[in-house]
């Protein structure tokens, strides 16, 4: 059945991952829009949880683009992958920061663009949006395609080298958790490191467990059919922890930034995430869901809508105005988030249309010229 469906759509597990990744990013550039207007203790507890049950999202969209790079690329070459994401990543997001930083400068984040050096600096490290540090990290991994191919279809080719590799590679991430949590997060090194939450060090276990979850698939799938009933209730435990951990701040200035993927707490929160949607992914493919289609649509146009959000939330919120403080504070809440992730897929949808019927437009005049000659 996964073979009809595959033959079908072209879609695949790390479809289904990336929707709910990008759902939850923009959720949570929502959620910390609405801090404004929070103005009450109940109104930012609602958003912290709201926002630590969607803390899941650069895991996800980290374990889904390996595993789609694997499944896909064993035999491309690096050339070629590099001039096909250029094409599909890099130029989206130089355009959406570019218009971030003329438009609504007062967005950026970190150092702000004020000379040629720190305009360099702000598309280098993603600081033009609060959440354009997701898609730097995330171009890492592209570039590091050939290795993440050799390790998954060459290292491992023995399955008997799965688990040390594992093991190792825990052990080498819980380290740089703890070297985080103890001299970066409001450490000695808070503002000198103050980058290194988005080095594709920090997340490479989720890159890792993504080529592992396609070159051993039948294996990785049935791991987890085994802990499926606990999957849940772990998840419920890990949330208490993650908000205990986020309330401990306090409500005076509550700030997300306290909210971080570089903690014990949240990595195992992220990978029970990654687990429960991976078995969704499989068990909508499994049954050809009618919902496949258009989990295939959202995927397709899943990292442009992400590097429109924020341009386009700052936007609605114009467009809604003083409304967003008359209404109910959780009614707002999904009014603004709804009309955010509709326009962000609708509109870089439209650009894409327009842009293959240029495209279309001018190859028909290029092919008419070479005939009239």
């Amino acid at each position: 059945m996964e073979n009809t469906v595959d033959s079908q759509l072209n879609i695949n597990e790390s479809d289904i991952l990336k929707v709910f990744a990008v759902s939850g990013a923009i959720l949570q550039s929502v959620l910390g829009m609405f801090l404004k207007h929070a103005h009450s203790h109940s109104d930012m507890a609602l958003l912290a949880v709201i926002y630590t049950m969607v803390k899941y999202t650069a895991p996800v969209f980290i374990f889904a683009i390996v595993y789609g790079m694997v499944k896909g690329n064993q035999h491309t070459k690096p050339g070629h992958f590099y001039k096909e994401k250029f094409n599909e990543l890099v130029i989206p997001y130089f355009l959406w920061a570019t218009a971030s930083l003329i438009f609504i400068p007062g967005v950026q984040v970190n150092r702000h663009a004020t000379s040629f050096w720190t305009l360099i600096e702000s598309y280098v490290v993603g600081n033009a949006s609060p959440q354009y540090w997701y898609t730097v990290m995330m171009l890492q991994f592209q570039l590091l395609m050939p290795v993440l191919i050799y390790i998954c279809y060459k290292f491992l080719s023995k399955p008997s080298r799965v688990i040390p590799l594992l093991a190792v590679s825990f052990i080498i991430f819980g380290a740089w958790l703890w070297m985080y949590d103890t001299y970066v997060f409001h450490g000695a090194y808070a503002t000198s490191l103050r980058y290194l939450d988005r080095v594709f060090v920090s997340y490479f276990i989720y890159a890792l467990l993504g080529g592992i979850a396609w070159v051993h698939k039948e294996q990785f799938d049935g791991i987890l059919r085994r802990f499926q009933f606990i999957l849940i209730p772990v998840m419920l435990l890990l949330l208490i922890w993650t908000n205990h951990e986020f309330f401990s701040f306090g409500f005076e200035d509550m700030s997300f930034g306290n909210l971080i993927y570089l903690k014990p707490s949240m990595t195992l929160y992220s990978l029970v995430v990654i687990a429960l949607i991976h078995m969704l992914a499989g068990h909508l493919i499994h049954k050809n869901s009618r919902a496949l289609p258009f989990y295939k649509w959202l995927s397709t146009y899943a990292y442009r809508a992400f590097t429109a959000n924020v341009f386009i939330l700052y936007f609605v919120l114009k467009l809604f105005g003083g409304l967003v403080d008359q209404l109910p504070f959780f009614v707002a809440l999904v009014l603004v988030y709804l009309t955010t992730i509709s326009c962000s897929f609708c509109i870089v949808y439209a650009f894409a249309k327009a842009y293959a019927w240029i495209k279309r437009t001018f190859r028909k005049d290029e092919l008419a010229v070479q005939a009239d000659h």
